[in-house]
């Protein structure tokens, strides 16, 4: 989505709620309606892929088969929420490549008490993972957060359904200015009536 994409959200908000003198609180009240809607599930579209390149390892030092990922790394996982899966990378697929089973950090031991081997780990903004051979690349693929800055705004949910963000915006622009009976009314249409009717489950099964 364009910037001119946005500035046509933030009009679209000023449509609804009348309100053009609350421009703080309509780019806000986007930023706020995006991260709902992509955070409310897991979606394919929000996946993201890094080809990450690894550290030289000595075979035989206690590094050997165990890599460290730092997450915290925003040229390599730029806008990252979740990984999703880790996979050995090589340029030329040769179809033998690792998929790597992701545990819990305090499951990294079989029933033997052995560590397991071939899996990775996370915990706060690191992962690791250790494997039974040394390792040039591999592919990590990720949920990404949306970017919702103004002069960045990237969301393939507004791109396909607009009025879906406008419309939770503008349930935030209404409450910050009271008028509780019109924000309830549009942030309804985020579930439905009936729980299971609204925007979100249209963009679950559009998305299938």
């Amino acid at each position: 989505m364009s910037v001119a994409s946005y500035n046509q959200l933030v009009q679209d908000v000023y449509t609804i709620t009348g309100r053009l003198d609350r421009v703080a609180e309509t780019a806000l009240a986007i930023r706020r309606a995006t991260l709902k809607y992509h955070l409310a599930d897991l979606w394919k579209n929000d996946i993201a892929n890094a080809i990450v390149t690894l550290p030289v390892i000595t075979e035989g030092s206690d590094l050997s088969f165990r890599y460290t990922l730092d997450l915290t790394d925003a040229a390599t996982y730029p806008l990252i929420r979740k990984i999703s899966n880790i996979v050995e990378y090589n340029a030329i697929r040769t179809g033998t490549e690792y998929k790597f089973d992701e545990y819990d950090n305090d499951n990294i031991m079989d029933d033997y008490r052995v560590e397991r081997l071939n899996y990775w780990y996370q915990m706060a903004r690191q992962a690791t993972l250790r494997c039974d051979k040394i390792l040039n690349q591999i592919q990590v693929q990720y949920w990404a957060f949306p970017d919702v800055t103004p002069t960045g705004y990237n969301s393939w949910i507004a791109d396909q359904n607009p009025d879906f963000i406008s419309c939770e915006a503008a349930a935030y622009v209404f409450a910050a200015v009271g008028k509780s009976d019109e924000s309830a009314r549009f942030a309804q249409m985020f579930l439905g009536p009936n729980g299971n009717d609204g925007n979100l489950s249209l963009l679950t099964i559009s998305e299938i």
